[in-house]
């Protein structure tokens, strides 16, 4: 999941994302022109920065300056650690000395000592003072809403301070190397994960692009990285078979040249060393199983975006993730109730606790009807059903629809398919609807006091014809109460839409 937000002059100066360590590794280590907050979200590991590793867990914060290499490791690659990054320039968000690079207050003090690198443990009552903030530039670049600068300015400085607080010393040995080589080093890293499949990248080839002595990028390269030129390309290049070997059917002869490597016999021996296995053992122990865990991961995030987009009204956003779980082969079924219904469900509990309002209602639903129209095909190949058939009125005398509208819209996303007979609907027509269309439940609207009679009409409609037995009654409107649902022999009264989807859905499930 990512969220990038640009500036006038198009040059990115935000961006959020919560990334598997696979993607931050050390065979992957970046280094950003920008300032980085690394806050680990799960997992342990080993953060690699310049001169050394230094373990993490759960709630660990990185802060790290600009162009300063790093990389996330995982002893256990099960366990690996997942990271929430937050990586912007200082120069948008800040002004005077906290956007100055050489100033002892840059970024609110977060790299005392002129520390590239500065961390912090944060245990479980310290996560839930900062999570917040976290959460709340998230929030905001997600709103999309005018003057957001500002507003995650605001969010920085605060997280900033707060976090320079719990700073439980800076990685000094980090501070060792110069900005200018660690300047030097993040181009060097950049031109060797763009060529390491080339088996013409030499440190010598490197060196004259960066004009400078092999022995000077040698020595800088080792001070920085801890470890020489040739080693890291060489596990960088092993580190690229091992995706290969998991995510594609290439022969090893080919996966040999997209590494920029020619002897196949090395090749074997520095995998075995690397793996402590053959390209052959590798491949059956994680390639299909890891592609199969990969198609799952994938699912589940479109799962996740469907139902959060659908909660913010995002009907575009909504269709195409759901094309593009359907093209992943999810069912549609799974992506109807954990996508479409389950984000319909968390917008209904928000407006029965007064969290959501109509018209974050109202644009939901209608991204709910968007989707729901496209999966629609797919639901009837698949044999899906309803979980139950309700018709919904506003009484005769009376032409209100907002709360009939509102109610049908939060049946929808229960699931329920619901016949709307608009408003002034007689008794004899709820009637007729549920011996033609086998309703398990009728709906009835009532906002006028002079048409509470009704109500009672329609239940007695219902018993005249015989389908009392087969067809709950339910009704709901500011002049009606339990007193007078027990009074007419209703059903079931619910002061509120959502409730009223809860008790249809259970009132159909009793009927079915």
């Amino acid at each position: 999941m990512s969220d990038k937000r640009f500036d006038a002059s198009r040059n990115r100066c935000i961006t959020i994302e919560t990334i598997p360590w696979e993607n931050l590794s050390l065979t992957q280590l970046h280094t950003e022109q920008f300032v980085e907050i690394d806050w680990v979200l799960s997992g342990q590991g080993i953060h690699r920065i310049p001169n050394q590793t230094v373990p993490c867990k759960e709630g660990d914060v990185f802060v790290l300056s600009s162009q300063t290499p790093h990389g996330f490791e995982a002893e256990n690659p099960e366990q690996g650690p997942t990271v929430f990054r937050i990586l912007f320039d200082p120069k948008v968000f800040f002004s005077g000395e906290e956007a100055t690079e050489d100033h002892p207050r840059f970024c609110y003090g977060v790299f005392c000592e002129d520390a590239a690198v500065s961390c912090a443990t944060l245990n479980k009552e310290t996560v839930e003072r900062v999570e917040p903030t976290f959460r709340a530039i998230q929030r905001e670049l997600e709103k999309e809403r005018p003057d957001w600068k500002n507003a995650v300015g605001a969010h920085l400085s605060v997280l900033l301070i707060t976090l320079s607080r719990y700073m439980n010393g800076a990685i000094r040995k980090a501070s060792e190397l110069s900005r200018k080589d660690r300047a030097l080093i993040s181009a060097a890293l950049r031109i060797v994960k763009e060529e390491f499949s080339s088996d013409a990248l030499t440190l010598e080839s490197l060196a004259a692009t960066l004009f400078i002595s092999p022995a000077q990028l040698s020595r800088v390269f080792k001070n920085g990285m801890g470890r020489s030129f040739s080693d890291y390309l060489k596990e960088l290049r092993m580190a690229h078979a091992c995706r290969l070997l998991k995510e594609t059917e290439l022969p090893v002869e080919q996966i040999l040249s997209e590494c920029g490597l020619r002897d196949l016999q090395t090749f074997y021996r520095s995998f075995h060393h690397y793996a402590q296995m053959t390209p052959s053992q590798y491949r059956n122990r994680y390639g299909q199983r890891k592609a199969e865990e990969s198609k799952e991961d994938q699912i589940e995030i479109f799962l996740k975006e469907i139902s959060e987009n659908l909660q913010r009204g995002k009907a575009k956003i909504v269709t195409e993730k759901i094309r593009q779980a359907l093209d992943s082969g999810c069912d549609p079924s799974r992506i109807l109730d954990e996508g479409l219904l389950a984000g319909m469900s968390i917008i209904g509990e928000k407006f029965k606790n007064n969290e959501a309002y109509v018209p974050e209602v109202l644009v939901a639903a209608r991204a709910m009807n968007m989707g729901v129209s496209m999966l629609k095909p797919h639901l009837a190949s698949d044999g899906a059903q309803a979980v139950g058939r309700v018709c919904i009125g506003t009484v005769q005398g009376d032409l209100h629809d907002i709360g009939k509208n509102l109610v049908k819209m939060m049946l929808e996303g229960k699931g329920l398919e619901v016949i709307d007979l608009g408003v002034d609907v007689p008794p004899e027509v709820f009637v007729q609807t549920v011996k033609e269309q086998n309703c398990q439940v009728i709906c009835c609207s009532a906002l006028l006091t002079t048409t509470l009679d009704v109500l009672e009409q329609v239940v007695q409609a219902c018993t005249q014809a015989g389908i009392r037995d087969r067809v709950r009654i339910m009704i709901g409107g500011a002049p009606v109460n339990q007193e007078l649902c027990d009074a007419i022999g209703a059903d079931c009264y619910t002061s509120d839409a959502a409730s009223a989807a809860d008790a249809a859905v259970r009132l159909c499930k009793e009927l079915l």
